[in-house]
């Protein structure tokens, strides 16, 4: 494998079909690329002598218990989870020299990135209904600071399973009541709904809010707290929309 002759002491494996439609309705090219895939490329940087960095997912869990802790049991509702659970429990039996790293909801600050905070303040800053699922709550997570935990996890030589995300809750109705009068929107453009009252959200996870034990004691990064995260995405908005301003 090239990455050991240039010098490269780890393979992170983010590659996925993460799309949780996609994973139910095409099952087998999905567990082509999520399950078969993934562990074919570890077993290959294993042979290298290369240490396999695998991303996984809060959607591991049934969301019926949340927050989390990094031991509890995997129990997923929907194809993807039961796909990266696949993985999680294969991965110790292919190599000793592993980092298991379950990751929640990313986003990113910059406008237009179409992340969470994007995707929401887009539609409030255009003045369209934000349908918002009040009841489902996960761990958001800016972009930024996996980078530095993936870093820092790697620099202290550690191994195992590790939640990797913002122990701060939080639900998209959540997300925009406070992205509203941060942006200047009228708060009665957001619309609390259930999350299964969409078709085709039937069968997803309620409650994957994850903590991360493990991280901190090993660790100790701290993650940006969201209200700067917000803050910061509304500042965006407003500068770059004359309405908002």
């Amino acid at each position: 494998m090239r990455l050991v002759e240039t010098g490269h002491r780890a393979l992170l494996i983010a590659s996925a079909k993460p799309n949780i439609d996609f994973c139910a309705r095409e099952r087998e090219a999905a567990f082509a690329v999520n399950v078969r895939g993934t562990l074919a490329l570890a077993r290959q940087a294993a042979q290298a002598g290369l240490q396999v960095i695998f991303f996984s997912t809060d959607y591991v869990f049934a969301g019926d218990a949340g927050p989390y802790d990094d031991d509890a049991p995997t129990h997923p509702t929907t194809e993807y989870g039961r796909q990266k659970v696949a993985v999680e429990k294969e991965l110790p039996a292919i190599t000793d020299n592993y980092l298991i790293l379950r990751l929640s909801k990313i986003f990113g600050l910059e406008k237009g990135d179409r992340t969470l905070l994007d995707d929401i303040a887009s539609t409030l800053a255009s003045g369209r209904l934000a349908r918002v699922a009040r009841d489902q709550f996960f761990s958001p997570t800016y972009v930024g600071d996996i980078v530095r935990a993936v870093q820092a996890i790697q620099a202290r030589g550690l191994r195992g399973t590790f939640n990797v995300c913002n122990p701060e809750p939080s639900s998209r109705h959540q997300i925009a009541q406070a992205l509203a009068p941060a942006l200047g929107a009228d708060p009665a453009l957001i619309e609390p709904i259930r999350l299964h009252d969409i078709p085709a959200m039937a069968g997803r996870p309620l409650n994957t809010t994850m903590r991360c034990s493990r991280f901190q004691r090993e660790v100790r990064l701290p993650f940006q707290p969201l209200s700067d995260a917000i803050a910061a995405v509304a500042r965006n908005w407003r500068a770059k929309s004359p309405a908002l301003a």
